[in-house]
């Protein structure tokens, strides 16, 4: 659905505390993403956290979705419990952009 999303002049981002190397090869393990990858690597979890989403005492990120508009203000976010229901995700990127 990624062309629905930017259809919606929406940008999508992975981001883990992951190195550049593991994101490939959990890339390549899927076949490829058609989005980009982040690294969240060093200060470890530093964005994760301004998101509230670092669990320092584990040392790793929730698992979430934060949709942030154009301005940079996080228009909502929520931690994933289970599978993403992505066409509900992409039906707020539009309620922000319309």
């Amino acid at each position: 659905m990624i062309d629905r999303f930017n259809e919606a002049d929406t940008q999508v981002l992975g981001v883990s505390i992951d190195s550049k190397h593991s994101h490939k090869k959990w890339a390549e393990s899927l076949g490829g993403v058609s989005y980009p990858l982040l690294q969240d690597f060093h200060p470890k979890g530093e964005m994760a956290a301004s998101y509230g989403n670092y669990l320092e005492n584990k040392g790793f990120i929730a698992r979430s979705t934060v949709i942030v508009d154009k301005q940079g203000v996080v228009r909502f976010s929520v931690m994933a419990d289970g599978e993403r229901i992505i066409s509900e995700l992409l039906a707020e990127c539009k309620k922000i952009n319309d």
